[in-house]
């Protein structure tokens, strides 16, 4: 560009300008260096600010007429090669936005790499989390783009819309754990999922008592599913998690010495757990095997691993008697209503399936076995984790503390002051 072929850009100028005969036609101003006006062989006008960064001729486009005027479009160069005269490059760094990765590149890479890291359960509930509500809403946004308001807004529409204030919890605890990974490929500086106010949860702590097992027995029996209904009888003797026994093949089993071999790929900790069978676990895995065909201790219809056995559950439950009355509600949490608008109720299970591993420990701490044991029965590696069922050692440390008064103090007029009920949702 010389001062020959440039002059004042002015709006009539630009008005009247024409394509060239041959390619795109440059307008040069001669108020500011690598200012000018481009029009396209179909006759469209930008404006764009020629410079150099970085050893790199750049060229950007500002705007396009008649959107820009040329005062706004000239001052808007001025700008840029102020930032180009402090050593920014424009230019590269619209390149490098629209690069940028995004939440749906995110989830691509936390799928790849970190989601197999998991259980199948996990893998499975996640992959919702992302398909069903997070790619939604963030799938297009620019990663370093999403702010933490846009993460609590999430949360709160997840619990009021949705209804689902738990299911708003692990949706948030899943998003910490990506934008963590997130910094770590160096994505971002910080977490937007960090701080997010939790909705309050209450631990379940729900045991089933002596007569609510030999009920939910006595439903398993001859139930018109034997596979599913199996799989929930080794639940019971084992105290294992669902995933373990539901994924079970028949190598991980030693029978004749009754071990059950679990490998780390199949345990929630990822860590190989050996623990032995009772007489009644390894006599029903006996009869399941008398008439196996293939590796899955429990298969399904196609021959792979069963994956749900709620609806097994939920009638077994139905004939222990082990339900409640609760509102129906759709999936966007509202009250189903009759004609009259009454609230419609359904039967629903009032114990969990996960409800058995809490009652197997809890049979262990009245049989007397210690947390370390209890830890190591059900795979605990941490014993917090264990912690849980301390409080069940009540009545056993009472009766052991009673056992030292009475020999220590063996007054027969002193009176009896222990607590002669037991907590109902305790086993004896």
């Amino acid at each position: 560009m010389s001062a020959s072929n440039s002059q004042r850009l002015t709006d009539a100028m630009v008005r009247k300008a024409l394509p060239a005969a041959r390619g795109s036609a440059l307008l040069w101003d001669s108020k500011v260096k690598g200012f000018c006006l481009r029009v396209s062989p179909g006759g469209g006008k930008s404006f764009m600010l020629d410079y150099r960064a970085g050893g790199r001729q750049r060229r950007i486009t500002i705007g396009s007429y008649p959107d820009w005027s040329v005062a706004a479009a000239r001052e808007a160069a001025k700008a840029m090669k102020r930032e180009v005269d402090l050593g920014r490059d424009p230019m590269g760094e619209r390149h490098e936005e629209r690069a940028a990765p995004t939440v749906a590149d995110l989830w691509e890479r936390y799928r790849v790499e970190h989601l197999p890291t998991k259980a199948a359960r996990s893998q499975k509930d996640e992959t919702m989390m992302w398909e069903q509500i997070v790619l939604p809403r963030f799938g297009k946004m620019k990663v370093a783009a999403v702010a933490h308001e846009d993460i609590d807004a999430l949360h709160r529409d997840i619990t009021n819309i949705r209804g689902t204030p738990i299911r708003a919890n692990r949706t948030v605890e899943v998003l910490r754990k990506a934008f963590n990974l997130s910094i770590r490929w160096k994505w971002r500086t910080d977490n937007p999922a960090s701080g997010v106010r939790r909705n309050p949860e209450e631990r379940r702590n729900r045991y089933l008592n002596k007569v609510e097992i030999a009920a939910l027995a006595r439903a398993l029996q001859d139930h018109s599913e034997p596979v599913s209904a199996n799989a929930i009888k080794l639940l019971m003797l084992t105290g294992a998690r669902r995933g373990e026994v539901l994924g079970a093949t028949w190598d991980m089993f030693d029978l004749e010495n009754g071990i059950w071999t679990k490998p780390s790929a199949h345990t929630k900790q990822r860590k190989l757990h050996r623990v032995p069978l009772s007489g009644h676990a390894i006599r029903l895995l006996l009869e399941i095997k008398e008439t196996a065909t293939g590796p899955y201790v429990f298969p399904g219809p196609n021959g792979k691993p069963l994956t749900d056995i709620k609806r097994t559950w939920a009638s077994v439950c139905k004939k222990a008697g082990l339900v409640e009355k609760v509102e129906k509600k759709t999936r966007k949490g509202k009250a189903v209503r009759d004609r009259h608008g009454n609230p419609v109720t359904i039967e629903v299970p009032n114990v969990r399936i996960h409800d058995l591993r809490h009652s197997f420990a809890s049979i262990l701490v009245s049989g007397g076995a210690s947390l370390p044991l209890i830890g190591q029965m059900l795979g605990h590696t941490q014993v917090q984790t264990t912690q849980r069922y301390a409080h069940l050692f009540d009545d056993p440390m009472r009766k052991a503390a009673e056992m030292v008064g009475a020999f220590m103090l063996p007054e027969p007029e002193m009176k009896d002051v222990t607590p002669s009920k037991e907590p109902a949702d305790a086993v004896a």
